[in-house]
């Protein structure tokens, strides 16, 4: 997993005990990051590995890090601030005993439907609370479980990072693998918000999107990305509400940040857009 800057791995830490995963004799953890270790690593659980990354190292740098560090069979995606709640782990080791190579679970919201800080989730996970739909069709980049095999080049995910979707798309294409869905195996999403440092954030993970989604085979023609992005913020604050229209908390929460969730997709597509026209890699380096 993978720990951005300055965070309190502490809850994240406890929920793993809560649900026996610190003392499981087949998991170990490997956590990369790249601000200073809040916690003495001695007084951490012995399946738990840092790996101390420079200052700066993007989000998809870390994970990529922590994957290529992990040795196991199979592999979870998690994030510091979306800690697994209980039942996790003996859900995953079921899934893993049916043979399957790629699953995921739900994604709840960890803060009240009138916290500011739910902004974060709505935009991007509100689509994964539980239940999950039937007819989902996306992966979260935080919950999710599969071979280590299917990672690919272990070299290459140190040094460019992981692309959650751009690995989904790519296993669809070349081995016609899609995931299997897990209601049991959920996370809880605690990520705290700074309104212009997310809004920021959003604008660079668009440009990052954009810049790199041409490396990937079977995209639609360039032009017509560029010409989506100018409907994309409509379209993606009509899919949240889809989202959460089932959810009365939920519900309430979006039209509560409704303005703020319009700035957050108008950020995200003004990015895929200066993406798609001018480039911009090296944003990805900048992600948090």
């Amino acid at each position: 997993m993978a720990a951005k800057g300055m965070c309190d791995p502490r809850p994240f830490i406890e929920a793993l005990s809560t649900d026996n995963i610190t003392t499981a004799s087949n998991v170990d953890i490997h956590i990369a990051h790249d601000g200073n270790w809040p916690i003495d690593p001695k007084s951490m659980p012995s399946n738990v590995y840092l790996h101390p990354c420079p200052p700066s190292t993007s989000i998809l740098k870390l994970w990529g890090v922590a994957l290529a560090k992990s040795t196991g069979h199979f592999t979870a995606v998690l994030d510091i601030h979306c800690p697994p709640s209980v039942g996790w782990l003996q859900c995953a080791l079921t899934e893993i005993g049916k043979d399957s190579a790629l699953f995921f679970g739900p994604v709840d919201p960890g803060w009240k439907k009138h916290d500011q800080r739910i902004v974060g989730y709505l935009a991007e996970y509100a689509q994964f609370s539980s239940p999950l739909a039937i007819e989902l069709n996306e992966v979260p980049g935080n919950n999710l479980v599969c071979q280590r095999s299917l990672l690919g080049d272990f070299e290459k995910l140190q040094t460019d990072g992981f692309f959650k979707t751009f690995m989904i798309w790519r296993l669809a294409n070349e081995k016609h693998l899609l995931p299997t869905r897990l209601n049991g195996m959920i996370v809880k999403y605690q990520k705290p918000f700074r309104c212009k440092h997310y809004i920021a954030r959003r604008f660079i993970h668009g440009r990052c999107f954009g810049a790199t989604r041409h490396d990937n085979d079977g995209q639609p023609p360039r032009l017509a990305c560029i010409g989506f992005t100018f409907f994309l913020p409509l379209v993606r604050t009509w899919r949240i509400y889809k989202a959460v229209q089932k959810h009365h908390d939920l519900k309430k929460s979006y039209f509560r940040f409704l303005i703020l969730i319009l700035w957050s997709e108008c950020a995200w597509s003004a990015g895929e857009l200066v993406g798609y026209v001018c480039g911009g890699r090296a944003y990805c380096n900048r992600l948090d």
